[in-house]
């Protein structure tokens, strides 16, 4: 594995097993799965590398966590990632790649915030962008980079803010859902005034509630964040990863090590072990038809910590396989970030969030992976916002 693979569609001789980590790519001290390629897109603090030869103006940025990707009108789409830098060193960047898969453009979209963790989509294609501190805010960015960045008023007074989900089914009044990750933080429930859903959704006006578990199976919401809190303390502490599908709202509290399912028509609960990290080994087993969305497809996700940080994979009847995983000492106890897939789900992205940097936290830390398979056929891959950490 030391030279980068190329895309081949016609090679069929080494077909792609998930799970089969057989492809050393010594220089990166990762494996991946047989019948992959992997190539460096950009490193902290050195300029992109763009496809007509030239770099980038402003280097890649440090701490690359949260990101998503968005088709652009051009054909081509848009890796929008956060960076966790400390002290206003954070925001969020874009690596822009044409309908072929090069890149294009690297630009900043949002500056001077900090700790910008996760966040989430939104139905009309914008990212939320939250910071994690005590006075943390979520911001509405552009991935197109045409309209400045905004605070939206999810974020209220401020807070440790992670995660963003959205249940979108009613398009005239898509409600969110925001993470804190906090003990005593509460998890809020933003339902905008009915009517056509833009940008200015998140500025204007609306209600916001809060989740108090009622007892072991049922839950409401309330005006009451104080009563939240205390809820939030006692059954949910330090919610990070969020996110919506099919009518449940799912979220991983990191202090329980537990995966939680809201039925939110029902207001009724169910709980699961994230058995000690290993997301997708051990509550996927009882419903992951519910994750999955049809025979076929794989829900992928991060794990970090640990001396192979990697991403993986899980299918519908919960067998778990590992897509790729570090196994160089420069990544013990580093994470990977930022999982998200092309459009047409042929190329994978992820970070590692030091990537080998001297000290973790500095602007030279985290690296941009593109992951692809040489039969150039889709991972048939779904991620799911529901990322969490083991320690901090």
């Amino acid at each position: 594995g030391g030279d980068q693979l190329t895309p081949s569609p016609t090679n069929e001789k080494v077909k792609f097993r998930r799970g089969d980590l057989k492809n050393n790519v010594r220089r990166l001290g990762i494996k991946v799965s047989r019948g992959m390629g992997v190539r460096v897109v950009a490193t902290a603090n050195k300029r992109v590398k763009l496809a007509n030869g030239l770099r980038s103006s402003l280097p890649f940025h440090g701490m690359p966590d949260g990101a998503a990707v968005f088709p652009l009108s051009d054909g081509g789409y848009v890796y929008v990632s956060n960076s966790e830098m400390d002290s206003g060193r954070g925001g969020v960047y874009a690596v822009y790649f044409n309908k072929r898969g090069d890149v294009v453009d690297y630009k900043m979209l949002l500056s001077n915030t900090t700790r910008n963790c996760a966040g989430g989509t939104t139905p009309f294609n914008t990212w939320v962008s939250c910071e994690e501190f005590a006075r943390g805010q979520c911001w509405q960015v552009d991935p197109e980079g045409r309209r400045s960045s905004e605070m939206t008023v999810l974020g209220g007074e401020g807070g440790n803010y992670e995660a963003v989900a959205c249940d979108d089914r009613n398009p005239l009044q898509p409600i969110f859902y925001v993470t804190e990750d906090f003990k005593f933080g509460a998890l809020r429930k933003f339902t905008p005034v009915e009517g056509l859903a833009s940008w200015d959704t998140l500025n204007g006006p609306g209600t916001t509630e809060y989740l108090v578990f009622l007892d072991d199976k049922t839950f409401t919401w309330s005006l009451c964040d104080d009563v939240a809190r205390t809820s939030q303390s006692i059954y949910f502490p330090n919610v990070e990863g969020i996110d919506f599908k099919d009518g449940v709202l799912y979220f991983v509290s990191k202090k329980k090590l537990m995966l939680y399912a809201l039925d939110l028509d029902n207001n009724t609960y169910t709980t699961s072990p994230t058995n000690g990290g290993l997301l997708g080994s051990g509550e996927f087993k009882n419903s992951p038809d519910q994750l999955i969305r049809n025979e076929g497809d794989f829900l992928y996700f991060t794990e970090d910590g640990g001396k192979t940080p990697g991403v993986y994979a899980v299918d519908s009847s919960g067998q778990r396989f590992a897509i790729f995983e570090a196994y160089g000492k420069q990544y013990f106890g580093d994470e990977t970030t930022g999982l998200a897939f092309s459009p047409d789900g042929t190329k994978m992205y992820a970070c590692f969030q030091d990537c080998g940097c001297e000290r973790s936290g500095e602007g030279d830390c985290g690296c941009m992976l593109e992951f692809w398979r040489n039969d150039g056929r889709s991972f048939d891959g779904a991620t799911m916002n529901l990322k969490y950490h083991l320690s901090e």
